[in-house]
């Protein structure tokens, strides 16, 4: 009974600074510099928060699951912006393989769509001459920087290392007047 007693009281004590003060909720995207709060093991690129696989190279159906087991996507580029921005982070690092993204044609042959939200890759992600299919065995989407900027579709069991977004994270706060 204590407990409850308690929890009644604070209950009380909330409700007795709502009324003595306003207060208003804001809600952000991203989470903002000066909290000085970590987002490890993804990184801040543009707006948007990545994790980039450079140990481990994987096929792509283990790149897939180890991205959902960070409660994340492989990567699937909203736009040529993103991209240009995700190629030039990737060079940097100078890689010695491609990384996979969400795109594949597993659904229909030579349609390629983002699997992680079912859109088309738009064609001018795509390297020249990509995607072809090379001997009728190519249907998983990679990003190779060595190679010429753009999407490249390859056989799903090579290893490779990948790239996962998160989910852009809120900050939430209120201000108390």
């Amino acid at each position: 009974m204590i407990f409850k007693l308690v929890g009644l009281s604070a209950f009380v004590g909330v409700l007795s600074l709502c009324a003595a003060y306003k207060i208003t909720p804001n809600v952000i995207d991203g989470v903002p510099s000066i909290l000085n709060i970590t987002t490890e093991p993804f990184i801040k690129i543009g707006t948007g928060y990545y994790f980039i696989q450079t140990k481990l190279p994987q096929n792509w159906h283990a790149a897939f699951e180890s991205c959902r087991q960070m409660e994340a996507v492989l990567i699937a580029f909203e736009s040529l912006e993103e991209m240009e921005m995700i190629w030039k982070h990737l060079s940097a690092m100078n890689p010695v393989r491609p990384f996979w993204t969400a795109g594949t044609d597993f659904a229909e042959q030579d349609k390629h769509v983002w699997f992680s939200n079912g859109q088309p890759v738009p064609s001018i992600l795509w390297r020249e001459g990509e995607p072809n299919n090379f001997e009728n065995n190519e249907h998983c989407d990679n990003i190779y920087v060595t190679q010429g900027f753009g999407l490249n579709d390859d056989e799903c069991a090579k290893l490779f290392y990948y790239v996962c977004k998160a989910p852009q994270p809120k900050t939430a706060s209120f201000i108390v007047w």
